[in-house]
């Protein structure tokens, strides 16, 4: 298996579609807030180029009616307190397969049950007991997602640790996207996140940033924060793409395109910067647009809706007007207006086409199997009685009667035990362990040592030994604890 096999996007046709899509999203994303008075719209807007052509361009292998397949590449939201933007977006999506199946029957548009499907009517019901998170969450229609997240650079460790992972397992070839902006880049699990990835040769690593330069405060983070987004990785031994264009579609795309299919005969991880503006398209900008709505159907609110309306000749319900009062009324005029967003569709049987059918392809690309990967998950060690059986544990584990011994000595000769029984028996470790620079100290590089004839694991290179199972951490206490999630 080989990641060459992604469907790139390799004309600017469809870039018309794209902007179609783009702008159902942001009517969405409008509606949604709008409804519930409470979400982000600004960071929203401004990362819809990015998560189309991410989704679309073919750098990212998925399968929207299946984002649980084992050798597809892993998406986190590190900044996920925007997932407004994915909500919308993957309601744009799956509403194209809903219909495509409607229309024809073929099993190749057929979607998941009710319960693994996020469709536009569950917009209604985000930050609402039982409906969607107002953060992004890994769980039944948001199944997307790898990893619960919100706080800023709360994904980047977990990211670090999944592209470890199936580095590890020998699926070097999926690859691990992160979403974050630039605010997210400052808390210190970040810089620990990217020492660590550069580390460990995560060639198949790659972040996004959308560099907005604002957050909450009234300030920009240029004001506080030296630099750009090369000067904040590169030195890391990242490689850099980006774009000033971050939302426009040719430079955004190429962005992409250039990260994923330049030659990394190192294995380093990658960044991909794109230059926007928060609140894009919302009517206030920066970090007024972080976190408030415009105020339920305000003439600011329905300014958003202006441009659509005369560019697409749709008239949303209750326009110009201050609406009704009521929950119930409410809920029932944005979901008559969120419906009529998909008149787009009605209006275009191409862009349905296009859509229902650029998914079915991207999903039909990621491959069942991987020849390279060397660990059996058909067995389960964990479900070993021996590893239980305290009774039956080798006597050479245990000090003799008045011996006096560190209880660090005997955990390093259990940790030895248990890869090594493990290594004989299934053919791969139990644990991969780490610690911040302290692995001798504490006696955790146990697990990397020999146990009786068993030769041991040892310590992880990149490049001499990527089956080492003692990860070479430095001073990265937080972010091995995200690592290790």
């Amino acid at each position: 298996m080989t990641n060459k096999t992604s469907k790139l996007q390799s004309t600017a046709d469809v870039f018309p579609k794209w902007e179609k899509i783009k702008d159902m999203t942001d009517q969405l994303i409008d509606m949604m807030l709008n409804l519930r008075q409470s979400g982000h719209p600004g960071g929203s807007r401004s990362k819809v180029h990015m998560l189309v052509a991410l989704f679309l361009g073919g750098a990212m292998r998925w399968d929207v009616r299946n984002p649980q397949k084992r050798f597809g590449d892993k998406f986190i939201l590190s900044a996920g307190h925007v997932v407004p933007g994915m909500y919308a977006l993957l309601a744009v999506f799956n509403e194209a397969l809903r219909r495509k199946y409607a229309e024809t029957g073929d099993e190749r548009y057929k979607l998941a049950g009710e319960d693994r499907v996020l469709t536009w009517e569950d917009l209604l019901t985000l930050r609402n007991k039982g409906g969607l998170p107002g953060h992004a969450e890994m769980a039944g229609k948001t199944n997307i997602f790898k990893a619960n997240t919100g706080p800023s650079g709360h994904g980047m460790p977990v990211a670090v640790g999944e592209a470890m992972a199936l580095k590890y397992a020998g699926a070097g070839d999926v690859r691990v996207f992160a979403v974050e902006g630039e605010g997210g880049l400052t808390p210190g699990a970040t810089h620990e996140s990217l020492n660590s990835a550069y580390g460990l040769g995560l060639g198949n690593l790659h972040f996004l940033v959308d560099w907005n330069d604002f957050g909450i405060d009234n300030r920009p983070f240029s004001s506080v924060v030296y630099g750009t987004p090369k000067d904040w990785f590169a030195p890391h031994g990242w490689r850099v793409y980006g774009t000033e264009e971050g939302s426009e579609w040719a430079g955004t795309h190429s962005a992409l395109t250039e990260m994923i299919s330049d030659e990394n005969p190192e294995g380093t991880p990658a960044m991909a910067w794109f230059k926007t503006r928060k609140g894009r398209g919302y009517g206030v900008y920066d970090n007024k647009s972080h976190g408030a709505a415009h105020k339920f159907n305000s003439a600011p609110y329905w300014e958003t809706k202006k441009e659509f309306m005369d560019k697409y000749s749709i008239r949303f319900e209750g326009y110009n007007e201050d609406g009704p009062v009521d929950k119930a009324a409410r809920t029932e005029q944005a979901r008559v207006n969120m419906d009529r967003v998909f008149q787009v569709f009605d209006q275009d049987a191409e862009l349905v086409n296009y859509l229902a059918d650029r998914l079915v392809e991207l999903g039909a690309a990621v491959p069942e199997d991987d020849e390279r990967v060397w660990i059996d998950t058909s067995k389960n060690p964990l479900d070993d009685s021996v590893l239980t059986d305290i009774q039956g544990l080798p006597d050479e584990l245990f000090a003799k009667p008045g011996e006096v011994a560190p209880n660090r000595g005997g955990f390093s000769k259990y940790a030895a035990w248990l890869n090594g029984y493990v290594k004989q028996n299934y053919g791969r470790p139990l644990f991969l362990a780490m610690s911040a620079d302290l692995a001798d100290s504490t006696n955790i590089s146990g697990f990397g040592k020999p146990s009786g004839e068993i030769e041991g694991y040892g310590f992880y290179d990149r490049d001499k030994n990527t089956k080492g199972v003692m990860l070479p951490q430095a001073f990265t206490e937080f972010a091995n604890a995200g690592i290790c999630t």
